[in-house]
């Protein structure tokens, strides 16, 4: 490329179009404000194939503080990046493991405290039949076997009480956050996966949202499973895929939606069962955790499929008080999300 096709964003063509936007802004910041530039992209070599660089930009100044000319590099750290990406690949993997093996030693558990009373039910029933068929029939007998069974089953339900109290909400720690942060650190890093960088994600957030109180890791990986589920959901799928994220609010709470143009779901309340899966390597225990996650902060987590083709996953929080006794001055909890694009055929 010669000096002057580089001139006037002429560099724009040897830039990775999803890098662009976030190399622009940093480089357009530095040469606004005279600080330091930093950028990592993919550059496009006269082979055709891309390459990942690490750009830095280092200002030249007169005595009196005025900017002469700028000192820039282009490191080739291709290498370097695909390394990293096969080690995080290699972490999400262990990470995957060890929650597969937290499941299966928490399942175990859970069937070795319900295993004792379930078998004593069992055996009272048992007894209860003989004591029916015995003759003359033992009505006695019967009743005792019977209160036995209730009283097992109370104990049955008390465990399960003990179990569920776990995952309550008293369990995390909340803070008030600004979810189109989150949801965009959320983007962040489901896109550090080389796999799930191809999907186009958009944001339509209302203007004004406010504060939400949750857990945020909690919350993020609610988002990150429906994201991932999104974009898995559109692979092999004929239309353009696109994934939208959508944050509006009323009176009482804040609505996020993942709407994707994929095939949609067969049966929109079944996918939340747990053990419920339509991919092949799944275990369906993602969607049953992330709706008691949602549950445990006052929510609803429902799915819808769209008129117009793909699904819509609903995840409704509730806002704070103050919200909601309108002390949070300047904030509008009403009116249409703001779009990005004109038309794209998503539920508007």
């Amino acid at each position: 490329m010669s000096f002057e096709d580089f001139l006037n964003l002429g560099w724009k063509n040897i830039i990775h179009p999803d890098d662009f936007d976030d190399t622009a802004t940093k480089f357009l910041r530095a040469i606004g404000t005279g600080e330091s530039y930093s950028a990592i992209h993919r550059l496009r070599g006269a082979d055709g194939e891309y390459r990942w660089h690490h750009a830095r930009g280092e200002p030249l100044r007169d005595p009196h503080g005025k900017i002469i000319q700028w000192y820039g590099l282009s490191i080739d750290i291709d290498e370097r990046k695909r390394a990293e990406d096969h080690l995080r690949d290699t972490g999400i993997k262990l990470a995957k493991a060890s929650r597969l093996a937290t499941v299966a030693e928490l399942a175990a558990s859970i069937a070795h405290e319900l295993n004792q009373p379930l078998m004593s039910m069992l055996a009272n029933a048992q007894a209860a039949i003989r004591w029916l068929n015995a003759a003359p029939p033992n009505a006695a007998e019967v009743k005792s076997s019977i209160l036995r069974i209730i009283r097992d089953a109370r104990a049955a339900d008390e465990t399960m009480q003990h179990i569920r109290a776990l995952f309550k909400q008293e369990s995390f720690v909340k803070k008030d956050v600004d979810i189109p942060d989150i949801l965009r650190e959320v983007v962040r890093v489901v896109q550090e996966d080389p796999k799930k960088r191809d999907v186009p994600i958009e944001f339509r957030f209302e203007e004004f949202l406010p504060a939400i109180h949750i857990d945020q890791i909690q919350i993020q990986q609610v988002f990150i499973n429906l994201i991932v589920n999104a974009i898995e959901a559109l692979e092999g799928h004929q239309a353009d895929p696109l994934v939208v994220l959508r944050a509006t609010t009323d009176s009482t709470r804040m609505l996020i939606q993942v709407i994707d143009n994929g095939p949609g779901v067969g049966d929109v309340d079944r996918i939340f069962d747990a053990f419920m899966t339509t991919k092949e390597k799944g275990m369906g225990i993602g969607l049953a955790v992330s709706r008691s996650t949602v549950e445990a902060h006052g929510g609803r987590l429902w799915a819808e499929n769209n008129q117009t083709g793909g699904a819509t996953f609903n995840v409704a929080l509730p806002l704070t008080q103050a919200t909601n006794d309108g002390s949070n001055s300047g904030l509008r909890i009403t009116g249409a999300p703001k779009a990005t694009t004109a038309s794209d055929g998503l539920p508007s």
